[in-house]
């Protein structure tokens, strides 16, 4: 029987955890160590008697551990479980330092104790009505955003804009259209008015119109955008992006069109869905992403791992085999950071991190598995360097 110790296990057990390689003794100490932090989690404590707390479970853990017969033990593993390691790990990585603090002091290249920290992004946006009236979202109270004649724009208690039309709102006889915009470090939800839910991710817009009519449903997406269609064979949906139309009737997909990237992403997770490009189109099934380059006539289509694509709709970042400048496009958009990406070495990653965590503690993980340091400068600019040695 593994006889456990506070500190390095527990990080180490949850990273297996999430690469899907513990074993059943390591999967049932996680499992236990996320029902203590559950039921510990509210109360307030200082750091050492966090430590002290952590400890104690360790030893109630392997108490626990030791007294259930193997045939007992079993996987349970699951993406949820998962998105919850990998939030304990970094109340693991928390307790491990301070009892490395009261070994010997942390190199200064540590980044978790080295720069003052950056908050992750939250939920807020610009709304620009056809008039050209903007409304910063995250300053607007629960209820009614505004209302004009046969439309009201109300806001939820969960942050969604919700679009509820009780006729045909115009503007000089059209149709109006109304943009939500996310800026560097936020995120939104909207409810349209067929009933189809967007959520918007950092750094991008949704231009829709107040109300659907005609023979189609158009929407203008720029940067990343997770969708749930609300089914109506007779009014196809239709993003359209800088490059590319995707047409739906009734589906769950996620598009990445940021302009600064290489390639155009459509990720299909139920339903069906149609990608037009450049006088082409191709069908994509569940699980399929079509892949679409900047200099390339071609729609490519593979097979993917969805949950990766649309983590960050559940709150999650996560990468397989992702190169470090990919990784940190997404920071950059999500922490509000400008990364330098001269000095971005050729190295590539596989975890989870939860987007609420505070910045100092996504580059601590990409530091110790990655042997490179991070450093902020005033003007919130991101530099990386590589560290010489073992």
């Amino acid at each position: 029987m593994t006889a456990y110790k506070p500190g390095d296990d527990i990080r180490k057990m949850i990273e297996k955890y999430i690469a899907g390689t513990a074993s059943q003794e390591e999967i049932r100490f996680v499992e236990l160590y996320y029902a203590y932090s559950e039921k510990n989690k509210s109360r307030e404590l200082s750091e050492q008697e966090a430590a002290m707390d952590h400890a104690r479970n360790f030893e109630e853990i392997q108490r626990k551990i030791n007294a259930t017969a193997p045939a007992q033990r079993r996987r349970l593993w699951s993406y949820k479980y998962a998105a919850a390691a990998a939030v304990l790990l970094f109340t693991a990585s928390a307790t491990y330092l301070w009892f490395k603090k009261q070994d010997q002091p942390l190199g200064k290249d540590f980044t978790a104790v080295a720069i003052k920290d950056i908050l992750p992004g939250s939920n807020k946006a610009l709304l620009t009505l056809a008039d050209g009236t903007k409304v910063v979202l995250d300053d607007k109270a629960v209820g009614k955003v505004i209302e004009v004649p046969g439309l009201t724009i109300s806001k939820t208690k969960s942050g969604q804009l919700v679009y509820t039309a009780s006729g045909k709102p115009q503007q000089n006889g059209k149709i109006a259209s109304n943009t939500v915009a996310t800026p560097r470090g936020g995120q939104y939800q909207i409810i349209l008015p067929d009933g189809t839910k967007v959520w918007l991710n950092a750094s991008s817009s949704l231009s829709y119109p107040e109300l659907f009519s005609g023979n189609k449903r158009t929407v203008r997406l720029s940067g990343e955008g997770y969708f749930e269609v609300a089914k109506n064979k007779a009014m196809p949906f239709h993003v359209e992006t800088a490059a590319q139309d995707v047409e739906v009737t009734g589906t769950h997909f996620n598009i990445n069109a940021y302009m600064d990237d290489a390639v155009l992403k459509t990720t299909l997770l139920e339903g069906s869905v149609n990608v037009h490009y450049s006088g082409k189109s191709k069908m994509l099934q569940p699980g399929q992403q079509s892949r679409i380059g900047n200099a390339s006539p071609e729609i490519n289509i593979l097979t993917v791992n969805t949950e990766e694509e649309t983590a960050w709709k559940n709150g999650l970042f996560q990468f397989s085999n992702a190169s470090l400048k990919s990784i940190l496009s997404q920071v950059e958009r999500w922490y509000d950071v400008k990364v330098d990406y001269s000095t971005v070495p050729n190295k590539r990653y596989n975890g989870m991190v939860p987007r609420s965590a505070g910045l100092s503690e996504v580059l601590h993980m990409l530091e110790v598995t990655g042997n490179i340091s991070f450093k902020i400068e005033k003007n919130r600019e991101l530099k990386v360097t590589t560290r010489q040695g073992p």
